[in-house]
């Protein structure tokens, strides 16, 4: 099965280093899932440093296995493995499992990254037990192609799109949004960025834009020290995952999906 797991950036594994907004963003997927996984069997697809795996096993999983396919990664990862029902496996998309071995599959930005979308969900359905529940979340693409370009996403999907996709594999799927954004605005925001960065100077003058951004902003921008998930850092409301809604002139940034 085609992957350029290994290729993402350390940027997109949220760990000590990363822009605080990545790790904010992460934090709150966890979060969500983790309210309803309690005691349950986990597997934590693309799980990066492992933050989100050590979170959903603290809120109480039965146990969590995270599957990463970058080395360093899982470096980091097995820092957190010491603890008693976390584990970790060097894999790719073609996951090392039996059939039914889990309770529920959490892939949160994950199938932007692969080009083989199908391939994925196939595996998730074949290792989950009857009935069991995957946590999915990628960008949405109505959004995000107004954004400058993530040169390891091999494809974004829109709402409709993943939906659709996701669909194709399990009986049930609930949606869900994350930062939504008033598209008008957004989209001026955007060709605005555009025009100062083509003019002489546009540079100086969209870092000082930058610093006079509404503060929750501008944190947002710092880079996070921490070493683990906590509480707070999932519950800001900017970044909490709610249910989709259809109001006029609002998107999602990010489409997180529950499918069974």
């Amino acid at each position: 099965m085609d992957n350029v797991l290994d290729d993402a950036p350390s940027l997109e594994r949220p760990s000590p280093g990363s822009p605080r907004v990545n790790v904010e963003e992460a934090a709150a997927r966890y979060a969500f899932a983790a309210a309803e996984i309690r005691t349950l069997r986990v597997l934590d697809v693309a799980s990066g440093s492992g933050l989100g795996s050590a979170f959903l096993l603290t809120q109480g999983a039965r146990f969590v296995v995270g599957v990463e396919a970058a080395g360093e990664a899982l470096s980091e990862a097995r820092i957190h493995a010491a603890t008693v029902g976390l584990h970790f496996v060097r894999a790719d998309a073609a996951l090392p499992f039996l059939d039914a071995s889990f309770d529920a599959v959490v892939s949160f930005e994950t199938i932007e990254h692969l080009a083989d979308a199908h391939g994925l969900l196939a595996e998730c359905r074949r290792i989950l037990r009857p009935g069991g529940r995957l946590y999915l979340s990628t960008p949405n693409r109505t959004v995000t192609r107004w954004m400058p370009p993530n040169p390891f996403h091999v494809r974004e999907f829109t709402d409709v799109e993943i939906l659709e996709v996701v669909g194709q594999h399990f009986r049930s799927v609930a949606c869900f949004w994350q930062r939504p954004v008033f598209f008008p605005t957004f989209v001026l925001r955007q060709l605005g960025r555009r025009c100062v960065a083509a003019v002489p100077g546009g540079q100086s003058l969209w870092r000082l834009w930058k610093r006079t951004r509404p503060r929750r902003i501008q944190a947002g921008a710092t880079t996070w020290w921490g070493s683990r998930f906590d509480q707070a850092l999932g519950q800001d409301r900017h970044y909490r995952v709610a249910p989709a809604r259809r109001t006029i002139g609002v998107h999602p940034m990010y489409t997180v999906l529950v499918a069974r």
